[in-house]
């Protein structure tokens, strides 16, 4: 197997160059000492920390070649997808079609999921989210409003 397919190794180097960036954005501030840090120390020390840690993972590919799982792209569309359509229709419908509108859309993201399971779970966790955003945080929002 290729190493460039192995997960473990694509992990080390997303993780080399995310230090790396760190360490070259955070090089222009201040250093210090450890008695005195400056704005620069704390940063620039996560930065080599996770620079080193990624140069492990990516060796430790070396002896345990585990291929990337298939990507599937349907909870990136969807979920996303229900938190935009969560959004559109609070103000129009109120936070309970909202609610479960996007209960249900973010829940289809899995394939083996059970419609009647989802609507349990709205029904369930929508009433409770609203009780806690409503009355036990004061947010104004309707529950249902059919004004358009």
């Amino acid at each position: 197997m290729n190493i460039l397919q192995s997960k473990d190794f694509l992990a080390g180097l997303a993780a080399v160059l995310i230090g790396f960036f760190v360490i070259v954005t955070t090089s222009g501030y201040g250093f210090g000492t450890p008695r005195q840090m400056g704005p620069g120390f704390f940063p620039l020390t996560l930065g080599v920390m996770l620079s080193l840690l990624g140069v492990v993972i990516a060796l430790g590919a070396l002896r345990r070649q585990e291929k990337l799982p298939k990507l599937n792209l349907r909870p990136y569309i969807l979920v996303p997808f229900a938190i935009l359509i969560f959004a559109l229709l609070i103000p129009r419908v109120g936070f309970g079609p909202a609610g479960v509108a996007t209960v249900m859309l973010a829940g289809i993201a899995e394939p083996d999921t059970r419609k009647l399971h989802l609507l349990l779970l709205a029904m369930g966790l929508v009433p409770a989210v609203w009780l806690l955003f409503a009355v036990g945080l004061g947010v104004q929002v309707a529950f249902i409003d059919w004004s358009f």
